[in-house]
């Protein structure tokens, strides 16, 4: 039986698991955390729930700690806010997640379908072999070595075994969070389950309310417009979400005080110069990351991983092309986002002097990389 390494445990990799187990594969994650995570990526489109139900995760969500979310806000293109309800949709409501009880149940659903999930693995070397690969990974108890017939990389933006292997990854733009999690501390909180869009001259804002009556709220500009050193600042990020008029009124109605310092995070657009190769893929944001203003995040990575446990069966029982046919697929997707993310972009004009804003009405955004690590 062909063995399987999937390094990194997050919902691209959990998926990708959870699918390759149930084909009867041989399947390890090796998880570089100790254990589930609070991140930053906390919102679920309702296009996500027919995933959700095929993968037997939609009952988790609605027994857990999890928000029901009916609709988004946005402020953007006009001073008035606009509002979108899902109720008119055909995939019923989003979610707001628990995101450590999130990642505890699709490495749970993993487990469940046979998976072998190892927590404290960090991928640190490898190499082709004529078997397969050998892998060496920093574990709890020192250096092991293992081998495998088939390695996916599924760790992330920092593309962990992609760049060992030498692939560049393709930069889009500049763009950084700056993210802050609170807490409503006299239990008024905020009962609007809607995701909060609003633009700013210098780039752009989104709160959503989450379980246990807190409140997330991220800032996002471009790195080279603010010194990244002040946004780690509590008072600076203060500063900056008093100028965004909705979003201080949500945090100041709810009543959030803040339960940290800012959090930085890396949102811009990229993708991987080469994403499949000789008896491996990178799936999720290791192969092509998403800005978080399309929401697509954890449901792109999903949906991939999906598509990725399909191409390596295939692949296994002798399709040679499948791999190339799945990195396709991923190509043509990520075009055309990358046209709806311009379009989207477009529709804010009301700070055309403005850098950040300049750059995204240019012609030749996202269709020229600005920079390859």
């Amino acid at each position: 039986m062909p063995r399987i390494v999937i390094i990194g445990g997050g919902p691209a990799g959990a998926t990708v698991a959870s699918m390759l187990a149930r084909n009867g594969l041989a399947v390890q994650v090796w998880e570089a955390r100790r254990g589930p995570a609070i991140k930053v990526g906390e919102c679920l489109p309702p296009s996500v729930n027919p995933l959700l139900e095929h993968l037997g995760l939609v009952e988790r969500l609605r027994g857990g700690n999890h928000i029901a979310s009916y609709g988004s806000r946005s402020v953007w293109g006009s001073p008035v806010p606009v509002d979108r309800d899902f109720i008119f949709g055909t995939n019923g409501n989003g979610w707001h997640l628990d995101r450590f009880k999130f990642e505890e149940s699709l490495a749970h659903a993993a487990v469940e379908a046979g998976v072998d999930w190892r927590y404290g693995h960090r991928l640190i070397a490898c190499s082709r072999e004529t078997h397969g690969w050998r892998l060496a990974v920093r574990t709890p108890q020192g250096t092991e070595f293992s081998d495998a017939d088939f390695v996916v990389d599924a760790s992330g933006r920092v593309a962990r075994l992609s760049r060992l292997l030498g692939t560049r990854t393709i930069v889009y733009d500049r763009l950084i969070g700056a993210a802050v999690f609170m807490q409503s501390y006299d239990g008024s909180g905020d009962s609007d389950a809607r995701t909060l869009i609003e633009a700013v001259p210098s780039g752009w804002w989104y709160s959503a309310t989450l379980p246990g009556g807190k409140l997330i709220a991220v800032y996002m500009t471009d790195n080279d417009l603010v010194d990244p050193a002040l946004l780690r600042r509590a008072d600076e990020w203060q500063a900056l979400m008093r100028k965004a008029k909705h979003t201080h009124q949500r945090v100041a109605g709810g009543h959030f005080r803040s339960l940290g310092v800012p959090r930085l995070l890396m949102a811009h657009n990229a993708r991987l110069s080469q994403m499949v190769g000789d008896r491996w893929l990178a799936v999720g944001d290791a192969a092509a990351a998403y800005d978080p203003l399309s929401s697509y995040g954890i449901s792109s990575a999903m949906g991939n991983g999906l598509y990725a446990a399909s191409a390596i069966v295939s692949f296994l029982t002798g399709e040679k092309d499948a791999l190339r046919s799945f990195a396709e697929i991923v190509d043509r997707t990520y075009a055309r986002y990358l046209l709806m993310h311009h379009d989207r972009y477009l529709m804010e004009r009301r700070w055309p002097r403005e850098p950040f804003w300049q750059r995204r009405h240019s012609p030749t955004f996202e269709l020229n990389d600005i920079a390859r690590s």
